[in-house]
């Protein structure tokens, strides 16, 4: 009687133990970039990050935003909690600092920590109703997922 082509036996079930707990932990570099316009008394998401397949250990957002001295910009972190997968929710921490009037244009940039498995994000740019009617934002995301 021939081998039974579906049972793996203990050498190769051993071999892929040892392959999974190699790749289980490597880290990949994902990098996005998003180029848009704030409104007035309006808040743009720069990026929407979804972390279903495996956790994001470290957000690192940075933008470029025009000079409007007139304009006030928030930046704000949302997530969505392991309870509720649909309501996303502006996160305290990191304390992301407001953008008051800026007159020379200049990138800003920001650490937004990790995203667990599972959960969603939303990294937005708010601007009150002065300055510009509309302001360009050119940015960049380097995420670091785990594989």
């Amino acid at each position: 009687m021939g081998a039974n082509p579906t049972r793996l036996n203990e050498d190769t079930l051993r071999d892929l133990r040892a392959v999974q707990q190699t790749v289980h932990g490597i880290l990949a570099q994902v990098t996005l970039f998003n180029t848009t316009v704030t409104t007035k008394a309006g808040s743009v998401t720069l990026f929407s990050l979804d972390a279903l397949g495996s956790s994001i250990r470290e957000i690192f957002v940075s933008f470029y935003l025009a000079a409007d001295g007139a304009a006030t910009f928030t930046p704000t972190w949302h997530k969505t909690r392991a309870g509720d997968l649909v309501t996303l929710t502006e996160e305290a921490l990191p304390a992301l600092a407001v953008i008051a009037l800026p007159a020379n244009a200049r990138y800003f940039s920001y650490s937004l920590g990790e995203l667990a498995q599972g959960l969603q994000g939303e990294f937005r740019v708010a601007q009150d109703n002065a300055g510009n009617a509309t302001n360009v934002v050119d940015a960049f995301l380097v995420a670091l997922m785990e594989i």
